[in-house]
C-alpha cells in the first residue's frame, strides 16, 4: 500500500513523518545553534553568554529554539504551509517544535518548566491572512501548544504594512517598529509565553514582537522565541540591534 501511495501520490502530499523518513532528516541538535539568537554555531563557537553574533547585544527574550537553517527540505516544508496552505503539514512542524522545547525544559514535568506556560503566534493581519489563505505562524502554534499541552494565546495584534520580505535587511526592524500591541483583555503577569513564528531572517519582527510584550501593562515574566527555522542573516557578520 505505501509503495502505491508513493506512486500515485505527489511527495508533497506525504505526511511529515514519512518525508523525513524518505530524506533522512532530522532537527538540529542543540549545540548547533545558538540557543540565544537561534543562528547556527560551530563547536564552542557559542556558550552561556550566547555567540559571536549576539553576546554584546540585548535581546528581548529569555532563550531561542529552532528546527534548523532554513535551506534544503525544511525551507521547501516551510514555503509549502505557507503558499500551499497545507495546514496539517504546518501542524506536524509544530509539534516537531514543540517536541524541542520541551527537551530543552519546557516539556510536561521537566524540573524548570514554568507553572504558567502558554503559546503565542507572531500574528500576521487580516489582508495578509485574506491573501494567502492561512495564518502560517498560527498554525505553527498550534502544533507547539499541543506537544507542550500548553494554552494558544493570540497575545498580539498587528497593524498592517509592508512585508518583510519586501524590504531591505537594513530596513526591517524600522519597518516593524510599532506594528504589534497587545491584545485588549490579555493578562500575561507571570506566565512564561512561548512566541513562534516560521523563519527568523534578521530577528527584526521576534524582537519588535518581544518588545511589544514587554511593554503591555500585565506583561510577561519570561519570553522564548521558537521557530521551525532561522535563514542566514543578510548582514551576518554584524551584532544584532542593542535591545
Amino acid at each position: 500500500m505505501h509503495a502505491a501511495e508513493e506512486f500515485w501520490l505527489e511527495p508533497a502530499a506525504l505526511p511529515l513523518a514519512r518525508r523525513m523518513a524518505a530524506c533522512g532528516w532530522q532537527p538540529d541538535a542543540f549545540g548547533a545553534f545558538c540557543d540565544r539568537c537561534g543562528r547556527t554555531v560551530g563547536p564552542h563557537e557559542g556558550d552561556d553568554f550566547g555567540c559571536a553574533g549576539c553576546r554584546d547585544a540585548r535581546l528581548p527574550w529569555a532563550r531561542f529554539v529552532r528546527l534548523g537553517a532554513h535551506e534544503g527540505d525544511l525551507r521547501r516544508w516551510i514555503h509549502e504551509v505557507k503558499f500551499t496552505r497545507w495546514r496539517r503539514l504546518g501542524v506536524d512542524l509544530g509539534l516537531l517544535l514543540g517536541e524541542r522545547l520541551g527537551a530543552a525544559g519546557l516539556g510536561a514535568g521537566m524540573p524548570a518548566r514554568p507553572a504558567r506556560l502558554c503559546v503565542t503566534p507572531i500574528p500576521t493581519t487580516w489582508r495578509r491572512w485574506a491573501a494567502r489563505g492561512i495564518d502560517h505562524a498560527g498554525v505553527l502554534a498550534e502544533g507547539v501548544a499541543g506537544a507542550l499541552e500548553a494554552p494558544l494565546v493570540r497575545a498580539l495584534r498587528r497593524r498592517h504594512g509592508p512585508s518583510q520580505v519586501s524590504v531591505t535587511a537594513s530596513q526591517r526592524l524600522r519597518n516593524v517598529s510599532g506594528s504589534f500591541r497587545p491584545s485588549w483583555g490579555v493578562n500575561l503577569s507571570g506566565w512564561t509565553v512561548v512566541l513562534v513564528d516560521d523563519v527568523r531572517t534578521t530577528g527584526a519582527t521576534l524582537r519588535a514582537a518581544s518588545r511589544a510584550l514587554a511593554r503591555a501593562r500585565c506583561r510577561p515574566e519570561s519570553v522564548w522565541c521558537a521557530t521551525a527555522a532561522v535563514a542566514r542573516d543578510p548582514g551576518a557578520g554584524a551584532a544584532p540591534a542593542a535591545g
